[in-house]
């Protein structure tokens, strides 16, 4: 008996699957740079920016002001206070975390700060879930923001370097998006969700973070759909949130090549958002917004009942690159359930 316990228990441990019975997203804000303006998405854009300061600050303050901006603009969506919120989760691409710390200290919420590079919104809504699923709290937002020239200078080279981007390249995205999550139904579910392992395959190149992270949410997907005994076709649709051309097309590959997996219903958020329309920026765009920005401006208004979201996040640092370290990714999957209205 003690075995075959024991052996379930490593069998769910390492699936790292959860599912949730009762767990809502009752709105969300979207705020977005000028440079990301797209046809497909823009109309439905909560707020669009003018320029990357706010104020004369620096840009690194300008970010947490975008944070401050979109989740004030969220309260007064849904006509509440500091005080009506449990919990605020929220993380950036800034060292420590600078723009999501900064945009807490300017409101009364308690605040957990999360690191997973892009994918930090997605582990935000999973913590958030379990929270809530658990009774221990009634309600969190979930908060994440990028820009591009704090982006760029820290993980590549200042704009005004002059350098010459790549191909592989992708154009990290400018603003703010966050989402209101409780027990109260509405007609998106958080179902489940599957945690990632960080993967490691010794890539290096910095340019190309896509390739970087494409081996993670392979094996994320391919265990969210092992523990869950469901097929890629399950899912209306499976987005995954800034690969960018490369990328996609790589995890595509992995998952053919190690598990025989064909996969045809998989998008790429950061593709979506740059490459259709701009053809300057080569691999499509990066960073934690990408996704939720597409998510929720164009993928929930569409009529797909069953999507399944994989944050996909590169963990290297400037440090890292330095010391000629290889680039850890990491990718979570959350599997949500739509009611069109």
């Amino acid at each position: 008996t003690f075995s075959s316990s024991y052996g379930s228990f490593l069998w769910g441990v390492f699936m790292r699957t959860m599912y949730f019975k009762n767990v809502y997203i009752n709105n969300y804000y979207s705020l977005l740079g000028k440079c990301e303006y797209n046809p497909i998405i823009s109309k439905d854009v909560d707020k669009i920016l003018d320029s990357y300061d706010i104020k004369d600050k620096t840009y690194e303050i300008s970010e947490s002001l975008y944070q401050s901006i979109a989740l004030n603009g969220l309260l007064k969506k849904m006509k509440l206070k500091d005080k009506n919120i449990n919990l605020l989760i929220g993380g950036d691409l800034q060292n420590q975390i600078l723009a999501s710390n900064f945009n807490a200290r300017n409101f009364n919420i308690p605040f957990l700060g999360v690191f997973s590079a892009c994918a930090s919104f997605v582990s935000a809504l999973i913590i958030s879930s379990s929270f809530i699923d658990s009774g221990k709290i009634l309600n969190s937002i979930c908060i994440t923001s990028s820009h591009n020239l704090v982006n760029e200078k820290q993980f590549r080279f200042p704009i005004e370097y002059g350098y010459l981007r790549k191909k592989v390249n992708s154009f990290s995205s400018t603003g703010s998006v966050c989402a209101y999550l409780s027990n109260f139904k509405s007609n998106i579910k958080i179902e489940s969700a599957t945690i990632g392992r960080v993967i490691d395959m010794g890539w290096t190149d910095a340019n190309d973070m896509g390739s970087a992270m494409a081996p993670s949410a392979a094996e994320v997907l391919y265990d969210h759909l092992k523990s869950t005994n469901r097929t890629a076709n399950y899912y209306d649709l499976i987005l995954t949130g800034d690969l960018g051309t490369y990328g996609l097309k790589n995890m595509k590959d992995y998952l053919k090549e190690k598990y025989r997996l064909k996969v045809e219903n998989i998008i790429d958020a950061g593709e979506i958002l740059f490459s259709e329309y701009s053809s300057d920026e080569f691999a499509g765009g990066s960073g934690p917004i990408c996704l939720p920005l597409i998510l929720f401006n164009k993928i929930i208004k569409e009529n797909y009942k069953k999507i399944l979201i994989i944050g996909t996040g590169s963990l290297h640092s400037q440090m890292s690159v330095n010391i000629k370290e290889s680039m850890p990714s990491v990718s979570h999957a959350v599997s949500l359930e739509v009611k069109n209205v």
